[in-house]
């Protein structure tokens, strides 16, 4: 596969861009500044798994063995389009089976795919992983994304892929961007380029939570821009986010990216979390009261 000249790369160890570079820096230097101390930290005093409080031991470095098992992947039954899981207990109707909701408002995206339910070992994995300035967190999840993409019908031969970017103010606060940080794990799971800097987010925007389907796609309309359309035309990019509620925020950067001229754009995240009706779920700890 040749790889066009810009801000696409493979590893951090080739040439990238300066947003790239960045994240990567402040990456670095926010393990370098806990790596060493946690580690004495851990072995003088062992902490306990971050879900259910017992014992690591046999686990990983957040989770034990048994949260670890509990981390369920979402299997079909589901939409085709929106990976929504389908509550319904027979065979598909046609083979490419969607939701009403993509059937009444389709997405800009082509498909979407979730590794598993934003509930329990994997919800509290993920708000450690984002606000709790965790990027070790990575380690337990590659293994997962591996399993799962190992288990996956889908080619993505040929794709392109491509983070969700944070406003660069959020980057600086919490060191690092979490979508790269999946993306590039992604890439390297699948051996595909990582195309980081295609897509930049030109506009903060308020906190998604308790926010209605409506209110999140107005609350996120024209917060991307793409960077060099002509190295966006025609590419297969697979988007990669952390967590997709209504699939707002992939479907406004599907929107900009499809405007550029991409071909398929596909959507993968670490977990999904189910909207009921029109009013999302409601939020009691931390981390659902920021996404």
């Amino acid at each position: 596969m040749n790889i066009p000249n810009g801000p696409i790369i493979q590893s951090d160890k080739q040439i990238f861009d300066s947003r790239t570079g960045v994240m990567i820096i402040l990456e670095k230097i926010s393990r370098l500044g806990r790596g060493t101390f946690a580690s004495f930290l851990d072995l003088v005093f062992p902490r306990n798994c971050l879900y259910c409080s017992n014992s690591r031991k046999g686990g990983g470095d957040f989770l034990c063995a048994l949260c670890q098992q509990e981390i369920a992947y979402i299997e079909p039954p589901y939409c085709h389009c929106c990976g929504v899981p389908a509550d319904i207990s027979y065979d598909f109707p046609t083979e490419n089976f969607e939701c009403a909701g993509c059937r009444k408002n389709p997405f800009f995206f082509d498909c979407a795919r979730s590794l598993g339910h934003y509930d329990a070992a994997l919800k509290k994995l993920i708000g450690h992983f984002k606000f709790c300035k965790q990027p070790g967190v990575m380690k337990d999840l590659a293994p997962f994304l591996a399993d799962y993409f190992r288990s996956q019908e889908e080619s993505w031969e040929g794709f392109y892929v491509v983070p969700v970017p944070l406003y660069f103010r959020r980057m600086k606060e919490r060191t690092f961007d979490q979508s790269f940080l999946i993306a590039r794990e992604v890439a390297r799971t699948l051996g595909l380029p990582l195309a980081n800097g295609l897509l930049r987010r030109v506009r903060d925007t308020d906190s998604q939570a308790k926010k209605t389907k409506a209110e999140r796609a107005k609350n996120i309309k024209g917060a991307f821009e793409v960077d060099r359309p002509d190295r966006v035309a025609g590419k297969n990019i697979l988007l990669v986010d952390d967590v997709m509620t209504t699939g707002a925020t992939a479907n406004e950067a599907a929107k900009m990216l499809k405007r550029s001229g991409a071909g398929q754009i596909h959507v993968f995240t670490l977990a999904r979390a189910l909207p009921f009706g029109n009013v999302i779920e409601s939020a009691s700890d931390k981390a659902d009261q920021i996404i």
